[in-house]
């Protein structure tokens, strides 16, 4: 599917995202992100004092992975058009449409119910802890 299927564009409520170009049916691979690893160490020494904090994914072992291409461009929404699988032995992530999304329809993931921006005009607030990114995009790992 890659790369036609979608374009990156902005708009003034979400910034820039991913936005179909085509008919994408549902069960297509969108994209697959290479990744960089933070081990859980380095996570918590270093990543998770940055602004790469809100663009990482976790792992089940506490690791985390940044997303690179576009993998880090997908937007949230609470009822999200692509579903993401976290491949930690791979260092990938891969993007599949979760149902047909229509030819101009953004393309949105789901972050978790704890988000640190305002969403769609909810205050969303979320309290530094070291358990904050457990259910911050977190996915089926591979």
């Amino acid at each position: 599917m890659e790369p036609f299927a979608f374009e990156m564009r902005s708009n003034e409520i979400s910034g820039r995202g991913l936005y179909a170009t085509i008919l994408i049916p549902a069960g297509t691979l969108i994209h697959t992100a290479p990744c960089l690893l933070f081990t859980k160490d380095s996570y918590t020494a270093h990543a998770r004092h940055t602004v790469l904090e809100h663009y990482l994914f976790n792992c089940t072992n506490g690791d985390r992975l940044l997303a690179l291409g576009y993998g880090s461009i997908f937007n949230h929404d609470e009822t999200p058009n692509v579903d993401f699988r976290v491949d930690r032995e791979n260092l990938c992530i891969t993007y599949r449409a979760c149902r047909e999304i229509e030819a101009g329809k953004e393309l949105c993931i789901y972050y978790g119910d704890k988000l640190w921006f305002d969403y769609h005009g909810k205050k969303l607030e979320q309290e530094s802890s070291e358990e904050e990114g457990e259910n911050f995009l977190s996915r089926i790992e591979l």
